[in-house]
């Protein structure tokens, strides 16, 4: 390093306030967005030109590979994710993030006036938007991954040998917290992933003892494939998992959009829970259950129209909707755990939708839930229930939906 003060002023600006506010304020920040947008502000208060300010960084998440936050002194802030297989793209291969990704070392590009044969499209790029100096800089963390972060400017001169020092020692001080940002997005993805979003944000709030719970008010759906064992039985994998996955795909996509989370994939079968608030406003929530439920067979209807025509196995299943309180609580093991919900409710409308195959009408649900609704309704009768101390009467939506077809 040369002989000068990164963090004195006897040449140029000073990196000591902006270290001063990433060891400080910063470490409060848990939005990328508004940190790197804050960044930016420090470093003009320092007296840095930097025009275009950027971190993107690779994560551990079943959805995306990563994610990154871009701030032009133009064009404001804008953040995404990296999707999964973006690493042979255009826009990827060649470009100096790759090369800094793969060999944890810095790019530095300095942007001549005339284009040069075989440079990348980012060169291209930040040559129209005025920049004359680029810099990509490593920051390494846990498990080999590797954040980048790049600075840009349109001085004339570029940067000067201090100015890189001074970024890089940036890199560093700013490392951490791209780490416990990046965690923090990873860990809040699997749980959201694998747990839900609602016992994951539970889990970070620090339920995670076995016994802990409480009691919720919700309507309740209870779905299941009808044949499974038989496709299971005579379908490749590969096929079978498609048919389950556009199933739980569906049915998550029509219930999550009305409110309903998933708590457990059981085999082929879905329990997802629609909560009441505080409110107790039941009506609302049994409404946006059955539109959710009506939803998901109008969607299943045209994959199948596909699948028919392609000559795959069809996705047929009955569905199930109740209304009452449980107790969701952190049960299992001492060292394997599961939140799980526990009570009547549950059971009742499990038992309900063992019902739909015996009386051949996909959709039923029970009087409880059903006197919460306008929705025009017809009885199909009064059924024992396997668990259930007395006689149900069941009913089903009265239009000609797919719900409401016999099978």
């Amino acid at each position: 390093m040369s002989n000068f003060a990164l963090f004195g002023s006897q040449v140029g600006w000073s990196l000591e306030p902006v270290a001063a506010w990433l060891l400080t304020d910063a470490r409060s920040s848990l939005d990328p967005a508004e940190l790197i947008e804050a960044l930016a502000a420090q470093l003009d208060s320092a007296g840095a030109q930097v025009d275009r300010l950027a971190v993107m960084s690779r994560t551990l998440h079943p959805q995306y590979a990563g994610w990154s936050v871009r701030w032009g002194r133009k064009n404001g802030i804008h953040s995404g994710a990296i999707e999964h297989g973006s690493g042979g793209s255009d826009a990827f291969v060649g470009s100096p993030v790759q090369y800094v990704q793969e060999n944890h070392r810095p790019f530095r590009q300095h942007i001549s006036a005339q284009a040069q044969e075989g440079e990348h499209g980012l060169v291209q790029d930040l040559r129209k938007a005025g920049i004359t100096d680029y810099l990509a800089l490593p920051m390494p963390y846990a498990a080999n991954l590797v954040s980048v972060l790049t600075l840009a400017t349109t001085k004339p001169s570029g940067m000067s040998e201090e100015d890189i020092e001074r970024f890089t020692a940036l890199a560093n001080l700013l490392a951490p917290l791209i780490e416990i940002i990046g965690t923090r997005r990873t860990t809040l993805g699997l749980l959201n992933t694998f747990v839900g979003p609602r016992i994951g944000e539970r889990i970070l709030h620090g339920q995670v003892k076995r016994g802990d719970g409480e009691r919720i008010d919700a309507a309740f759906w209870y779905s299941d494939l009808r044949g499974f064992t038989n496709l299971s039985e005579s379908l490749p994998t590969p096929e079978l998992l498609s048919l389950l996955n556009d199933y739980f795909e569906y049915c998550a996509a029509a219930a999550t959009g009305r409110g309903g989370e998933i708590l457990q994939f059981i085999g082929d079968a879905i329990l997802i829970v629609f909560e009441i608030g505080k409110c107790g406003d039941r009506a609302n929530v049994c409404a946006a259950a059955l539109e959710a439920a009506v939803d998901a067979f109008d969607s299943i209807a045209v994959v199948n129209h596909r699948r028919k025509r392609a000559g795959h196995a069809l996705i047929e299943f009955g569905l199930g909707l109740h209304v009452g309180t449980v107790t969701h609580a952190n049960v299992g093991s001492p060292d394997r755990l599961a939140f799980n919900v526990v009570g009547p409710a549950v059971n009742m409308t499990a038992r309900i939708q063992s019902m739909t195959k015996e009386l051949h009408t996909p959709l039923l649900m029970s009087a409880e839930f059903s006197k919460h609704l306008r929705t025009p309704l017809k009885s199909v009768g009064c059924h024992d229930l396997r668990g259930v101390a007395s006689a149900q009467e069941l009913f089903t939506v009265a239009d000609e939906s797919p719900a409401s077809r016999t099978g």
